[in-house]
């Protein structure tokens, strides 16, 4: 009954989030199925479980939020967000250009600036409300649907940018932490894995969009969207680049605590860009930055309450030691079990933090090495984390105002179809050639 329970958890779970419920009612009532058939106290549960998960995701992530969203706020308002966009767009989509080689450097565009923000250690839930403008403007002049954008910013921070060799990120240091590795630890298969998801992510979107531009869909800005008209005065684009490079040292250089990072860039941006804003609403706009912070975070603590309730099923450890005790190449069950933890907890960090403790040892006493178990896992634990349950799908999904039917299609694309081409890729050479981990 108790693993019948996970099942039937998770399957509530995606389904009324999937048909657009509220993530809140579906986290709800996932967990009392759980805790229903594993017997556990209801009440208590859901009071120290349940929403305790969800205080424990505020505690740890509002304070970024908090300051991120209201950055991305200014970006979108003042202007700053479309002038990256009109820069990049002028620098790689040529009007000359046919319209194939516009949409695939649309692609390209979003998915770097994206993983380049990310890559240098900005968390990707910041990544998405800064780069989200951007998107808007790069796809409206490629005329791309806007139910690809998630999917696409997603490609470019869930993805490579998490598992790639060297990022700063906590699905590739975890690993670190907790084998003893360097973070480059497997640099030339993790690079190669990096190519394959670019590529497959390139080539499956391009189309996609294609298809749908076929069966008369366009790019139209949602009712929630702030639109930056084409002859407004905005910063330009070294002034828009500054506080992103504020950020970016701060963070990095001087290892400053991504709050006050986060504050600091939010502050300077007002001051750069003020004179580009109406200053009669510039009150609301900070309001309305602050307020939206509340969405997102709520949305990955409600995931994280449900999946706190499924760690308290006794079961669940039973699950664990079941998929450990499946009798296969040892690169294969790194590979099968680390993928799996994270597709149950519907992230790649606490997924990781779980399975590799208890799966170190028994990969080791194989004979795997320590180096090649880091980059397997990195690669793998960025699989299937990102089901239609994952918080950071859900946010990014709610942020862009669209409903998960329609926009899911492209994430599974980037974050579960690429990174499943890559991980076979990376498998298979440090199989092959385990030295070079």
């Amino acid at each position: 009954m108790q693993i019948l329970g996970i099942v039937l958890g998770f399957a509530i779970l995606i389904f009324v989030t999937y048909k657009n419920w509220s993530v809140y009612l579906a986290s709800f009532l996932a967990s009392v199925v759980v805790i229903l058939c594993a017997g556990l106290p209801l009440t208590e549960t859901i009071a120290q479980s349940y929403i305790g998960g969800i205080g424990a995701i505020f505690t740890s992530l509002f304070g970024m939020f908090l300051f991120g969203s209201v950055m991305a706020k200014i970006y979108a308002v003042s202007g700053a967000a479309s002038s990256i966009a009109n820069t990049l767009c002028g620098a790689f989509l040529k009007d000359s250009g046919s319209e194939k080689k516009k949409q695939i450097m649309g692609i390209l565009v979003v998915i770097c600036a994206s993983a380049i923000i990310c890559y240098g250690g900005i968390n990707a839930a910041i990544v998405i409300i800064t780069i989200y403008p951007i998107a808007l403007a790069v796809f409206e002049r490629c005329n791309i649907p806007k139910r690809f954008v998630p999917g696409v910013i997603l490609g470019g921070c869930c993805t490579f940018a998490l598992s790639g060799p060297g990022a700063p990120q906590p699905t590739n240091m975890i690993p670190s932490q907790i084998l003893g590795t360097s973070p480059a630890a497997g640099l030339i298969p993790g690079i190669v894995g990096i190519i394959v998801e670019v590529v497959v992510m390139v080539l499956v979107l391009n189309k996609m969009i294609s298809n749908a531009k076929a069966n008369g869909e366009s790019f139209a800005y949602g009712p929630k969207d702030s639109i930056t008209a084409s002859d407004k005065a905005m910063p330009g684009f070294w002034i828009s680049l500054i506080p992103l490079v504020v950020l970016f040292v701060m963070f990095n250089v001087f290892s400053v605590n991504i709050i006050f990072c986060t504050l600091a860039s939010s502050v300077l941006s007002l001051v750069l860009f003020y004179k580009y804003m109406d200053k009669d609403k510039i009150k609301s706009y900070v309001n309305e930055g602050f307020v939206s912070a509340l969405t997102p975070v709520g949305s990955i603590g409600a995931v994280f309450g449900f999946a706190t309730c499924v760690q308290q099923v006794p079961a669940f450890q039973n699950i664990v030691d079941s998929v450990l005790g499946i009798k296969v190449n040892p690169i294969l069950l790194c590979v099968i079990s680390v993928a799996f933890l994270c597709a149950l907890t519907g992230g790649s960090t606490t997924g990781q933090s779980i399975v590799l403790p208890i799966v170190q040892p028994v990969l080791e006493s194989k004979g795997l090495a320590a180096s090649v178990m880091h980059r397997i896992a990195t690669f793998s634990a960025t699989t299937l984390d990102s089901l239609p349950h994952s918080g950071t799908i859900l946010m990014t999904v709610t942020y862009s105002d669209l409903k998960m039917k329609d926009s899911y299609p492209a994430i599974f694309v980037t974050t579960t179809l690429a990174t499943t081409m890559a991980t076979a890729a990376v498998t298979l050479l440090l199989w092959l050639c385990p030295w070079l981990a």
